[in-house]
């Protein structure tokens, strides 16, 4: 049988485990401690990771040696299709202790054909992931940096939060670095644009966790950017 994590990612809900089972035997979750890299620009290993526990990080490193992050794999989500597609990829890395699964691209058509809703539900988490993407790139267009800051919190707030008394808590505790990385800027512009927010009270700290006012963060986000001054 399947380790009982893998049959219960999303990318298997409501197959037919009777077929899928089989499929999925020789399929052995490995663990990656906090630091290990599952990934590296240029691999082309053709597997899908599919994240049972823990959490991942998908990253680039810009030329002058900056971390751009492009994204946070929370469990239940996947890696490793821009490697089967022969695309050059990136870093992916275990946030902290992590259980994969990482499944022969030759076992995933397999999977597809025994069952096509694996292939919507693929179809659904491929989407998921572009939107996740198309977020962050609108984040970065934008000018303010604090309307930036307040974009990418709105997008993170979309995939991490959960709604609470009228508000999003998101639900890692996220690092000025963190949200640095995200945006390509330097930590001490987060800490300064954050401090924006949380006077604003557009934002607010609780137990380490950021609380968003997303109703306020969209406004402030929707606010035409202020222009700068002509010269002379």
């Amino acid at each position: 049988m399947p380790h009982p994590l893998l049959i219960k990612h999303p990318l298997f809900r409501e197959a037919r485990e009777l077929e899928v089972s089989p499929i999925l035997e020789g399929v052995q979750p490995r663990r990656f401690p906090k630091g290990r890299l599952l990934n590296t620009p240029g691999e082309l290993k053709g597997r899908l990771h599919l994240l049972l526990e823990g959490r991942l990080k998908a990253y680039q490193i810009t030329p002058d040696g900056r971390e751009l992050l492009l994204e946070l794999i929370e469990s239940g989500g996947f890696d490793g299709m821009l490697s089967v597609a022969g695309r050059r990829g990136h870093f992916t890395e275990a946030l902290e202790d992590s259980l994969v699964a990482s499944i022969p691209w030759v076992v995933v058509e397999r999977l597809l054909v025994a069952d096509p809703r694996i292939a919507h539900n693929l179809f659904w988490l491929i989407t998921a992931r572009l939107e996740t993407r198309e977020e962050h790139l609108a984040s970065m267009a934008l000018r303010d940096p604090t309307q930036r800051l307040a974009r990418q919190l709105l997008a993170l707030g979309e995939t991490l939060g959960r709604r609470d008394a009228g508000h999003v808590v998101l639900s890692q505790r996220l690092t000025h670095q963190t949200l640095a990385d995200m945006l390509g800027v330097r930590r001490e512009t987060v800490t300064l644009h954050l401090h924006e927010l949380l006077e604003m009270g557009a934002v607010k700290l609780r137990d380490g966790h950021l609380v968003l006012n997303d109703q306020l963060l969209r406004r402030l986000v929707q606010e035409e950017s202020p222009q700068p001054a002509p010269a002379g």
